[in-house]
């Protein structure tokens, strides 16, 4: 009784959601076209008619389905990812579909399988039964189509495709004759040793005994009949995927080689830029943490990272998914090892210079040089400054003149390091545990100081010379001149800090400027996704 009470207190759409997530999608549509003849005006039905018609694989009805509901008012980032989403995902699929034909199902199964992570359908898993058949992994593809014909039985390709599997099932041994669902369980049974969770001790030895055989042929990458067997060991890291990503690969050397092969884009662009012992490097020196961060948005993108620094961020967005780096600095010196060591915040050597860094690494390329001195034409899908914004003179003409770098769809991706904040001078100290006070340059940078000491301090002091000094709500206003925001998001600085703001802190910097507020004082950066208008 009670399990009835709670299905009665469900409304229409969210009964029709359940039905979709019980693969019962023609049921789910016709309670959603019921709601729409009731209420035609509801723009939360026609969001929930676009994923019904994005998981039958209808892709054109799914993307009219979301013009109605912006048109009556569906939030209109929801609709713009939506339909970012369903354009990758049949744009994957037709690419899959190609490659199958062309007999090149690895290419399809990775395609496939980023679609299906990006959100699953029925007929992207469809496709994925017929790439896992042709790259010999019956047990998977059979419960894929299996699945399938449970709800579309009727379905001519997936009647195919089912009787193909069923002729590749291994027969039965004399005298052990076996029925269909009993050589079903036994495919089946092969492929579960694959997804059953190991100990963790288990999966890290696999991990890294699979990345050796990688790097033990990668010498002899020019000979073709290498490929099959690379492939081999680069599919079993993709099918490894969850476990991978619930560990924080940008701390972990292995995890981070595992990630480098989970997100590139196909295999090839994966092992003619691999290279061990930058990826240490770039784990050790914390190169990883950033891209890791912003994965979402750069994957198998091609990214612009303008005020790139030494150079070393390069490797970290390929390990993140990256498929081409453009990294820019009027300040990088082409032909120095030296870069910063991001987790101990010192200088240290990398061990290789950027000009050697795209001798190894094709897909990275290196100016030392201004945005101006790219091609005229060149876009990229993400545009990104890390801890750049605060050091631009002229960052409110910036802001708006990256519009022109990107793609149709692309990002514009910042953290900007806030001014006002306790830290914001880039100088010592630059946290209170390494405060000593009676120092007086510590003095007059720490508690907020810097803010009443810049005014006084040199036009070429770095304080005054290297900073813009822009507010938050400046460079907000700024972008969202130009952008529609994603995400802004504040991040507070640490406890440490802002109990140090205590009435008479706030007192002293607001009979200084009474327009800071407290927030201006306590936020520390800001992550900010946009993208054009």
């Amino acid at each position: 009784m009670l399990e009835t009470s709670e299905k009665s207190d469900l409304t229409p759409l969210q009964r029709a959601q359940g039905l979709l997530s019980e693969r019962k999608s023609h049921e789910a549509l016709q309670i959603v076209n019921q709601v729409l003849r009731a209420t035609p005006g509801s723009w939360s039905a026609h969001m929930r008619m676009a994923r019904i018609r994005e998981w039958l694989g209808q892709f054109d009805k799914a993307v009219e389905a979301l013009d109605r509901a912006g048109e009556l008012g569906a939030p209109a980032t929801a609709v713009r990812e939506s339909k970012r989403r369903i354009d990758t995902t049949q744009a994957l699929v037709e690419k899959a579909k190609s490659a199958l034909n062309q007999g090149t199902a690895e290419l399809a199964l990775e395609d496939l399988q980023a679609a299906r992570k990006m959100r699953s359908s029925g007929i992207v898993e469809l496709h994925l039964a017929r790439a896992l058949r042709a790259t010999g992994d019956i047990g998977q593809a059979l419960e894929l189509i299996d699945g399938f014909l449970a709800e579309r039985p009727r379905h001519s390709l997936a009647i195919r495709l089912r009787t193909e599997i069923g002729k590749d099932l291994p027969l039965p041994a004399p005298g052990h004759a076996k029925t269909r669902e009993t050589r079903k369980k036994a495919a089946a049974s092969e492929a579960k040793p694959s997804r059953q969770k190991k100990p963790v001790s288990d999966f890290d030895s696999m991990l890294a005994e699979r990345i050796a055989k990688i790097e033990a042929a990668l010498p002899e990458r020019a000979r073709p009949e290498r490929m099959a067997e690379l492939r081999k060991h680069i599919r079993w890291i993709k099918g490894q995927a969850e476990k991978i990503e619930d560990r924080n690969w940008a701390n972990d050397v292995v995890y981070a080689k595992a990630a480098y092969f989970l997100n590139a884009p196909t295999p090839k662009p994966a092992i003619d830029n691999y290279d061990s012992d930058l990826i240490a490097k770039s784990v050790e020196y914390g190169y990883i943490i950033w891209p890791r961060r912003i994965r979402a948005y750069i994957r198998h993108g091609k990214v612009l990272d303008i005020g790139c620094g030494f150079g070393a961020f390069g490797n970290g967005f390929l390990v993140a998914g990256a498929a081409d780096y453009v990294g820019i600095d009027p300040k990088m010196p082409l032909d120095s090892s030296a870069v910063k060591n991001k987790r101990k915040r010192i200088k240290a050597d990398l061990g290789i210079t950027p000009r050697d860094i795209m001798r190894k690494c094709p897909n990275i390329r290196l100016i030392n040089g201004v945005v101006e001195d790219l091609g005229a034409s060149e876009q990229f899908d993400v545009v990104a400054l890390h801890n750049v914004t605060e050091h631009l003179a002229n960052i409110r003409e910036i802001i708006p003149d990256i519009r022109k770098l990107l793609k149709p769809g692309g990002r514009l991706i910042y953290h900007h390091h806030n001014f006002y904040c306790w830290n914001g001078h880039h100088q010592a100290p630059n946290q209170p545990q390494n405060y000593t006070p009676g120092v007086a340059e510590q003095d007059r940078m720490a508690d907020w100081n810097h803010i009443i000491a810049a005014p006084d301090m040199p036009a070429d002091h770095y304080v005054n010379a290297g900073l813009n000094h822009i507010r938050l709500n400046e460079i907000k206003a700024a972008t969202e001149r130009h952008y529609a925001l994603e995400i802004w998001k504040e991040i507070d600085s640490p406890a440490a800090v802002t109990k140090r703001l205590n009435h008479s802190v706030l007192a002293k910097i607001q009979n200084f400027d009474p327009t800071l507020t407290k927030r201006d004082l306590t936020v520390n950066a800001v992550l900010c996704v946009a993208t054009p208008k």
